[in-house]
């Protein structure tokens, strides 16, 4: 398999989920997007598709590829490649969890349920687990890119969007994405609280190249 290759030659990056607040979003006109899971289905431009879960469903999207969009899957070592998919290894299990938290239910907990890994994979090839929206930020972050904008990733239970199913808990999405920011920039133009928040205007002109 070819190395990803980054798109564009800057140094900012949109990543686009499912949640309520991509509804009416548009694609800049020259700025790199990596698509999460079902948003690849209706975006209009996709850099890149991303996902941390080789579901039935993501299997098939990896099947049926959208021209000029370079598909990448993080996978747990073991696990089979995905024909025309660029693999990366997915870090985080059970056994690099550490201990249950004692507080059932709160973010935390549900950080060590998924057994998550707070901050940016520094080893190249390699991405932290936590969910497929965090994944793509450490792809960005592999890539080179250092501006990252979140749309539509916003740590709801809300259905997704357009008239999709409800998502999984995402709680401790939060804690994920404010460990990254020693690391790279990247900021909420939704719902995501933990982390700095902007409207995408203004993100596009604050990080103008």
């Amino acid at each position: 398999m070819l190395p990803i290759k980054k798109s564009g030659k800057g140094t900012r990056v949109i990543i686009v989920g499912s949640g309520p607040s991509v509804k009416n979003f548009k694609v800049p006109r020259g700025v790199p997007t990596i698509a999460i899971n079902g948003a690849v289905d209706w975006i209009e431009r996709a850099s890149f598709f991303f996902t941390l879960d080789p579901s039935d469903e993501n299997k098939r999207r990896m099947a049926n590829r959208r021209r000029g969009t370079q598909y990448v899957c993080a996978l747990p070592d073991g696990a089979p490649d995905i024909p025309g998919v660029h693999r990366l290894t997915r870090v985080g299990d059970q056994t690099t969890r550490g201990p249950e938290p004692e507080n059932h239910g709160s973010p935390e907990w549900w950080l060590w349920r998924w057994s998550a890994m707070p901050g940016l994979s520094e080893e190249p090839g390699k991405i932290h687990s936590g969910n497929s929206a965090y994944g793509a930020l450490g792809l960005a972050y592999s890539l080179g890119y250092t501006d990252v904008a979140l749309v539509g990733v916003d740590g709801t239970q809300e259905a997704r969007y357009p008239g999709g199913g409800e998502p999984k808990n995402l709680s401790h999405i939060g804690l994920l994405f404010a460990s990254a920011l020693p690391q790279i920039r990247v900021v909420s133009c939704g719902q995501l609280s933990s982390i700095p928040q902007m409207s995408l205007k203004d993100w596009l002109a604050s990080t103008q190249e």
